[in-house]
């Protein structure tokens, strides 16, 4: 649980490989970030971001109704070398959330760079 001025802010839930997390303990991922924590050099990530409904649970932790609109956020993290080496999922509540992204100029593209269609 992340918090922001006492607030409740996000729900993360990071899975990582047993030999890259078996010396973290609780209270250091609590504490620091996550990334900081690991003993090798991140490459990047992709994020995917959606809307979504509040579950039971994220509901209690975000003290908020369920079945409120929340955005939805799943990361895969590399390594240097294109390896995943983490999954996250992070649920905010969505009225208390702004994600801003800069975009880069990329041309005559009438569509965000990375925006598709969901089923």
């Amino acid at each position: 649980m992340n918090t922001a001025n006492g607030e409740p802010f996000a729900v993360v839930t990071v899975w990582c490989p047993f030999e890259l997390g078996q010396h973290l303990s609780r209270k250091e991922v609590e504490q620091s970030a996550f990334y900081e924590l690991l003993e090798i050099p991140i490459g990047g990530a992709t994020q995917t971001i959606g809307a979504d409904s509040a579950t039971k649970t994220d509901a209690a932790l975000l003290e908020i109704p369920t079945g409120s609109p929340v955005l939805h956020c799943e990361r895969v993290t590399r390594d240097v070398g294109g390896n995943a080496v983490l999954l996250s999922h992070h649920v905010f509540a969505a009225h208390r959330t702004n994600f801003v992204v800069d975009l880069p100029s990329a041309g005559k593209s009438i569509a965000p760079s990375g925006m598709r269609l969901v089923d």
